[in-house]
């Protein structure tokens, strides 16, 4: 069962990792309707997989406010993606999810873990890493700073995730399905506000992203039923290693070798980061 565990996170991790690439390869500024699109293809995806699977249709407060979250945050993180680029983008938002959650964890919640210092020690590589990696290249084009301070904003929201389902003591089953739902709504309600214009470009794309994604939240939550939140958290952070590869070999973000270096030494650390957090 630990075996399967951790193969499921793994498996999160790798559609974490790519959800993005579709967005990223479509080459559309259209960032609402992307948004939009991606939120009705994990709503239908995960009333479908609820079905299938026979998880509980339900539409529990705390669960829709996860899902709302989640729903900001990722429109938030599509801006760091066209301004920061994939493979520096994804390691921001990833480690500071994590560092999030263990704040929200130690401060609100006092689970404080046993290793104290290991977990400061895990912290404080994290940081490191966001700061190796987001310092790579030129960072004075014009939207630079606009790329980072959307980054940074996406990470503390997607951290803070599943607080509410925290306060609400729900099982991975229960919150699965309002989850999925919350996002659509929420994806659905900004695309009005912002009254976006809706073209024929990257509509597939769009689609894919959003099915990948609830794949990954589909294996989270089983890898968190067979091996706990502590260990499938940590593990499931290796979507950030996958989504630099992704920039790094597929995209040709970062040209120069030491550069290229770099973003992989910083995407270590901060990995190294989340692996030291799983043993606190």
């Amino acid at each position: 069962m630990n075996n399967l565990g951790i193969l499921a996170a793994l498996g999160a991790a790798l559609a974490w990792g790519t959800w993005m690439v579709p967005f990223k390869k479509a080459g559309s500024a259209n960032l609402i309707q992307f948004q939009a699109l991606i939120a009705v293809a994990i709503g239908f995806s995960g009333l479908i997989i609820s079905l299938f699977l026979g998880y509980p249709i339900n539409l529990n407060i705390y669960g829709l406010v996860s899902g709302v979250l989640w729903a900001i945050a990722s429109a938030i993180s599509l801006t760091a993606v066209a301004n920061l680029g994939l493979s520096k983008a994804a390691p921001l938002v990833s480690s500071l999810v994590v560092l999030s959650s263990f704040l929200w964890g130690a401060l609100v919640f006092h689970e404080v873990p046993e290793g104290l210092v290991l977990g400061f020690l895990g912290v404080g590589l994290i940081v490191v890493g966001v700061v190796i990696v987001s310092s790579t290249g030129s960072m004075t084009s014009r939207n630079a700073k606009k790329g980072l301070l959307a980054g940074v904003i996406a990470g503390l929201i997607f951290g803070s995730q599943l607080v509410p389902v925290k306060i609400g003591h729900l099982s991975a089953i229960d919150f699965f399905f309002p989850v999925c739902l919350g996002i659509f709504i929420t994806g659905l309600v900004i695309t009005l506000l912002m009254r976006a214009k809706f073209t024929k470009d990257a509509i597939g794309a769009s689609l894919i992203c959003g099915i990948i994604w609830n794949l990954g939240n589909l294996l989270s939550l089983i890898s968190v039923s067979l091996i706990g939140l502590s260990k499938a958290g940590p593990v499931s952070q290796v979507a950030a290693l996958v989504a630099v590869l992704w920039g790094l070999f597929y995209f040709k973000e970062v040209s120069k070798k030491k550069a290229r270096l770099q973003v992989l030494i910083g995407a270590i650390i901060l990995l190294g980061g989340v692996a030291v957090l799983g043993f606190a």
